[in-house]
């Protein structure tokens, strides 16, 4: 085997480890999306999520229908103070004291009816947060379970990464880095595969048929062969 077979075997065995890893990545990134959660999950953490935002929104609204109120008790109790304990002896004053105290009864009753509102609507925007949060944990408890086993195959395909990416240094110690920097730069460009084996002297990538010159460059020179058709280096394994 030529020099430069020598090197394109070893391009050859890095990529097909390259290859490995690219498929074991792809597959630790589906995994880790997966224990995320399932679709109805992620529907129910959603819906949760949203209930809660509305809730809140509720206890706000709440509190400040309420704070409302007791600022209208605090004003009729200083105007009916005012109005029983004969400071106020003008009839036009006196008559305009008991039209704001009306006023502000009426703005009491309508207050409290609102507050009374508030409430109800509060309570029914927790009961539906609690029924979602209780739809959540259900279905969570239940991923838990069926996560172990998915949880175990990711762990499993982290330790054969490492093993793998291991091994990765060790091989590159042994390639030229304008060799190795080639080599990365076509696998960027070329799908993952910068080389191709040569198999019934046609270029097993593209399929194109090698003339006897062509292979006989392959088998024999001390250069690097690439395709003329798809341009990847050409490993010939006989």
């Amino acid at each position: 085997m030529s020099t430069a077979q020598v090197v394109a075997a070893a391009l050859f065995q890095l990529q097909q480890l390259d290859l490995e890893l690219d498929r074991l990545r792809a597959e630790l990134r589906a995994m880790t999306l997966a224990l995320q959660g399932n679709a109805k999950l992620q529907k129910l953490r959603s819906e949760y999520s949203t209930a809660q935002q509305q809730l809140q929104a509720g206890l706000q609204t709440q509190q400040e229908a309420e704070w409302a109120l007791e600022d209208i008790n605090q004003r009729l109790k200083v105007q009916e103070q005012r109005l029983y304990d004969g400071t106020v002896s003008n009839a036009k004053e006196l008559q305009s004291l008991q039209m704001e105290v009306q006023r502000l009864r009426a703005q009491q009753g309508r207050q409290e009816e609102m507050v009374l509102e508030m409430i109800d609507i509060a309570d029914s925007l927790q009961e539906d947060a609690r029924r979602k949060m209780d739809a959540l944990k259900q279905e969570e408890d239940l991923w838990k379970q069926e996560s172990v086993s998915l949880v175990a195959r990711r762990d499993q395909a982290e330790t054969r990464q490492e093993e793998l990416q291991a091994k990765r240094l060790h091989m590159i110690a042994s390639i030229e880095a304008d060799l190795l920097t080639r080599y990365e730069q076509m696998r960027r460009t070329k799908q993952g595969r910068a080389v191709s084996k040569v198999e019934q002297s046609s270029c097993q990538w593209c399929r194109v048929i090698l003339t006897p010159s062509e292979l006989q460059h392959v088998r024999i020179s001390l250069e690097l062969q690439t395709c003329t058709n798809c341009g990847r280096i050409l490993y010939y394994d006989r």
